[in-house]
């Protein structure tokens, strides 16, 4: 009986390997964050909130937002409109591009009235479940009232709702210097 057992193990293992081997889920199963981040063109609407440096109250005004994509696979078009009071409204449109390969987006804001932002952040997938449930961490070296700054965001979607939120630090310092800066709170309000 061993004898046999030891006969067909050649013929086992030559077996095993022409068998086709099952995909191992992995990093390259996950979708990238450009692939997330096209997955928000829509109509979306919510709130603005940024810290009232003298009380230290979060203050919200309303915002809709629209997210197209022309259909290149990388690129974002976002229009944004405050209600920043009666007879004052911002819009902010942004326009990004995703370099998948370098890990970054990059983008260009336009507001009326100031000069446009170019920005380039680089962005990875902090954690993801499927498409519609996932957080994005962009970071970038820019500037805070006036001062070199890390600035970072967690971007959080969890099916219909999306926020946003900016954090500051002075440039090296320890994870404890992070501080909440403003956020987008969103729902998903059409396609």
């Amino acid at each position: 009986m061993i004898t046999r057992t030891i006969a067909a193990a050649p013929l086992l293992l030559t077996l095993a390997l022409l068998m086709p081997a099952p995909a191992a889920a992995g990093p390259q199963d996950r979708p990238s964050a450009t692939d997330l981040r096209l997955g928000l063109v829509g109509q979306w609407s919510g709130a603005l909130g940024y810290r009232d440096y003298q009380t230290d109250a979060l203050v919200e005004i309303p915002v809709t937002t629209t997210i197209t994509t022309p259909g290149d696979g990388a690129t974002l078009v976002r229009q944004s409109l405050f209600d920043d009071g009666p007879s004052r409204p911002v819009w902010i449109t942004t326009v990004s591009l995703d370099d998948p390969a370098a890990g970054t987006s990059t983008s260009a804001s336009f507001r009326a009235g100031r000069a446009p932002e170019l920005d380039t952040e680089a962005v990875r997938v902090g954690s993801v479940t499927d498409p519609t449930h996932w957080t994005l961490i962009y970071t970038r070296t820019g500037e805070d009232d006036d001062a070199p700054a890390d600035i970072r965001v967690t971007e959080t979607r969890d099916g219909y709702t999306l926020l946003e939120v900016k954090a500051v630090r002075p440039v090296g310092a320890d994870d404890a210097a992070w501080r909440f800066r403003n956020q987008t709170r969103l729902t998903r309000t059409g396609d």
